[in-house]
């Protein structure tokens, strides 16, 4: 190792210990999720009707790798099915977004719910209640990018949309 080596490292520690820290003390203060951030999945409602938008279809239970979705289902009047029973075992999850993908009518989506620690077990398991109230306002939206196509963006409540 040369000496113009050892002096070019040197240089670079210094910059690096000269810049500000990127600590960030966490509960108080929180940093901005990515927008493809993927959390807990959950269920979402219409935004016009304010109903939940599963049909029961069973193909997000179907396409989860490690089985972490369940659901029981019954006839409905206007959709022809809906769930009765959906859990989701939130410690078995991969949160790998195939149940999002797989769904026809994007009924559940990767939230931003990401403080999942527990002391029991059961308090993981999400029932249907709970996973509507963790997807309420989340909602998809189409808008134009700046090249001129037009994308369908799903919106999270902690976002703000300026325009």
């Amino acid at each position: 190792m040369s000496l113009i080596d050892r002096f070019k490292g040197f240089y670079v520690t210094l910059g690096e210990g000269f810049k500000s820290p990127t600590t960030v003390q966490y509960p108080k203060e929180r940093r901005d999720m990515g927008h493809r951030f993927r959390g807990l999945p959950v269920l979402v409602t219409d935004v016009s009707t304010g109903e939940e938008k599963c049909t029961a279809c069973g193909l997000c239970a179907t396409a989860c790798p490690n089985n972490v979705i369940t659901m029981t289902s019954e006839p409905h009047a206007t959709k022809g099915r809906h769930p009765v029973t959906y859990t989701i075992q939130a410690p078995r999850c991969l949160f790998c977004g195939l149940c999002v993908e797989s769904c026809p009518v994007k009924a559940i989506q990767m939230s931003h719910h990401f403080e999942l620690a527990s002391t029991d077990r059961n308090n993981l398991l999400y029932d249907k209640q709970k996973l509507l109230e963790l997807g309420r306002g989340i909602y998809d939206e189409i808008e134009q990018t700046p090249s001129g196509e037009w994308v369908e963006v799903t919106r999270f409540p902690e976002e703000e949309v300026t325009r």
